[in-house]
């Protein structure tokens, strides 16, 4: 009982942990498409005909590395027109 021990006699080590990918540039410049097509729709249609725009803008923040909580303060300080 206790701890296992790998056949070669030394306990395996969990694997490396990845760093979160660290954005290449401001908030501000990110995601060029996602945000010229969210910025259309919601010029040309009611803010809430635009949700798939608005989300997949987010997403790509998110996928381009900056934080949840970055991502939500931008949400916060986003005028509903």
């Amino acid at each position: 009982m206790g701890n296992r021990i790998s056949s070669g006699g030394v306990e395996a080590a969990p694997p490396p942990q990845q760093s979160p990918k660290k954005p290449g540039c401001k908030i501000c410049c990110a995601c060029p498409q996602e945000r010229r097509a969210r910025d259309e729709c919601i010029l040309l249609k009611n803010m809430d005909e635009c949700e798939a725009e608005v989300s997949a803008f987010y997403a790509c923040l998110l996928k381009e590395g900056f934080s949840a909580e970055e991502v939500n303060a931008l949400k916060r300080n986003t005028k509903r027109m």
